[in-house]
């Protein structure tokens, strides 16, 4: 039941496929008045919900209580929620779905739980995709601001514990991108498996090693043109691509723009 007087901003990940890469499904932010009420018996994707203003109501082991500034909903894939806005003042809910279903469990709780967090980062990063999407939609700020999200969306949920061997292998990676790396050398520098190594990617990223390595190197490059740091096929060498047609169809892919045009457009200067 949503009202006439409730304003959502939705971004799902049919319009934007930046979104995806991040592992969600629609994230975006609401003012909500009466009469809204959600129930959903059977969430299909996990759901994330934080209050940034105003207070509404929600059932929490089987009986309804205020859900106030300051709390985030961690709802598993699977688990019953229910929520709704019952005040006359103006109730703000930024939110994501994740979607979890080919991976470990974003929320391993078998049950919708409330608790208190610091959500701030959240709700901004919420608020500027929907800016970037109304007013620029540029694909590759979108996919930035996806990943930044993802960030802030695992600290709301309590954080997933990173393997130390994982986070120093992409500092070296990050200090070599031109490097020809492959899953073998990822794995042989890490001191693990192939498939461990896969596994820790997607648990921690959401991703594989080697398209965690294609986004890094899309960011350097998105950082370099901006600051015109030489020419484009120079760029396309430092990061490891064998030529730079090859660099521009996968910059094209991934930003949705060839590299010339996203060192010519408008917008924030990255520092």
């Amino acid at each position: 039941m949503i009202g006439p007087e409730c304003r959502e901003w939705v971004l799902g990940r049919d319009r934007f496929p930046q979104l995806a890469s991040g592992g969600f499904a629609w994230v975006g932010h609401s003012i909500l008045k009466p009469p809204y009420r959600m129930v959903r018996l059977s969430s299909v994707y996990a759901h994330v919900a934080f209050t940034f203003g105003g207070k509404g109501r929600v059932l929490e082991n089987g009986a309804l209580r205020d859900w106030l500034p300051g709390e985030v909903l961690l709802c598993p894939r699977g688990a019953l929620h229910c929520f709704e806005a019952a005040y006359d003042e103006p109730w703000l809910l930024a939110w994501v779905f994740y979607d979890d279903t080919k991976e470990a469990p974003l929320l391993p709780d078998a049950r919708t739980i409330l608790r208190q967090a610091d959500g701030t980062d959240f709700v901004t990063v919420l608020q500027m995709l929907s800016r970037e999407a109304a007013f620029g939609a540029q694909p590759a700020a979108i996919q930035s601001l996806a990943n930044l999200l993802r960030i802030h969306m695992l600290r709301l949920c309590g954080g997933r514990r990173t393997d130390v061997r994982l986070a120093r292998l992409w500092e070296e990676v990050e200090a070599d991108l031109g490097r020809s790396w492959d899953n073998a050398t990822l794995a042989r520098k890490a001191g693990m498996s192939e498939e461990h190594l896969r596994r820790l990617c997607r648990d921690g990223y959401g991703k594989s090693p080697m398209r965690h390595l294609a986004e890094l190197r899309m960011h350097r490059a998105c950082v370099m043109l901006r600051r015109g740091e030489g020419k484009i096929a120079a760029i396309a060498e430092s990061l490891g691509f064998s030529s730079v047609y090859a660099f521009a169809s996968a910059f094209r892919k991934w930003s949705g723009v060839p590299p010339g045009k996203f060192r010519r457009s408008p917008g924030d200067k990255v520092e």
